[in-house]
């Protein structure tokens, strides 16, 4: 798999190279709805403690974007059908998993053993024969980039270079063309005669001067003005829902550590809201972000208090 980083709002047609992401190809390939969820890795570790405060901070702190990625219209199916056969797969290991259980609850033991064994390999054996390394994957999501890894280099080299190509000028053999009698001329603006062109549009071809360019940011291939307005019109900008920030799950884990004797809850909530506080010490950080850090540790130390209460009056009675 190969590395990309595609800035945020720039998940489309517009703003992405026609090269599609699972074979490389530039022909026959066509945009696709695409969507991403993401949480931090770190928020598994969680289920060793307790696993719905695991369920809970991982539902608070997930990102979602959606936009289009190019494909072939075959790999795009050939995607498709292996995250279709990966669904079934995952419901029949649940099938296998309660016809386990029930197995062994009626001491049937080599059936039950060969059952636990199938709804654990039915489900890995379908993600390494139809999806590994068959189709685009999340990595990261944040306010400044999706971070996804895709199958084929050719077209990470693309997407990579693509993203760059608004530094270069226009080159020589661009930017000249041959009149009646062979002679090179200068490309001019196509909306402005008058003036030399030093762009095209990548997305169209026309070419265009500094008064005509229109970019997404400073390093982005630019625009012209009728693709820029196509853009705006027709392209919904990706929707991601920045999620839950550290600081909110921190306090969400907080308000239930105040319960008594919820020692997962209260573990949860020092760590969480511990590294909330470090990530959010400098003076540059949301002051609201240090305040939700220690109203959880607070609202923890309560729940530690209430919950030594208990056991001393317990203990005393």
């Amino acid at each position: 798999m190969h590395h990309v980083d595609i800035p945020s709002g720039e998940l489309n047609e517009f703003d992405l190279p026609p090269v599609c992401i699972i074979t490389g190809e530039r022909q026959g390939v066509v945009f696709k709805q695409v969507k991403f969820s993401w949480y931090p890795r770190w928020v598994g570790f969680l289920a060793l403690l307790n696993l719905l405060i695991a369920i809970i901070v991982a539902a608070a702190m997930t990102k979602r974007v959606k936009g289009t990625l190019p494909f072939t219209e075959e790999a795009w199916s050939r995607w498709k059908r292996g995250q279709v056969i990966m669904g079934v797969s995952v419901v029949a290991a649940i099938a296998l998993l309660i016809a386990a259980v029930s197995l062994l609850s009626a001491d049937v033991i080599p059936l039950g053993l060969a059952a636990l064994a199938s709804c654990v390999a039915i489900p890995v054996l379908a993600w390494v024969y139809f999806l590994r390394g068959r189709g685009p994957q999340v990595r990261r999501i944040d306010k400044d980039s999706i971070a996804l890894a895709i199958p084929n280099g050719v077209a990470a080299h693309a997407i990579t270079v693509h993203f760059l190509a608004g530094l270069r000028p226009l080159e020589r053999e661009d930017a000249e063309d041959l009149d009646a009698d062979g002679v090179p001329v200068r490309a001019v603006c196509a909306r402005h005669e008058d003036i030399v062109a030093n762009h095209v549009c990548t997305r169209c071809g026309a070419f265009m001067c500094p008064r005509c360019e229109n970019r997404v940011r400073r390093e982005a291939p630019p625009l012209c003005p009728g693709c820029w307005e196509l853009r705006t019109r027709n392209i919904a900008v990706e929707a991601k829902d920045p999620g839950i920030t550290l600081a909110d799950s921190g306090l969400l884990v907080g308000v239930i550590s105040v319960i008594p004797m919820c020692y997962a809850a209260h573990v949860a909530s020092l760590v969480l809201n511990t590294v909330s506080l470090v990530r959010n010490r400098h003076a540059d950080s949301p002051r609201v972000n240090r305040k939700k850090a220690i109203a959880g540790l607070a609202l923890t130390g309560t729940g530690l208090l209430l919950t030594l209460a208990m056991r001393l009056y317990s203990g005393g009675g």
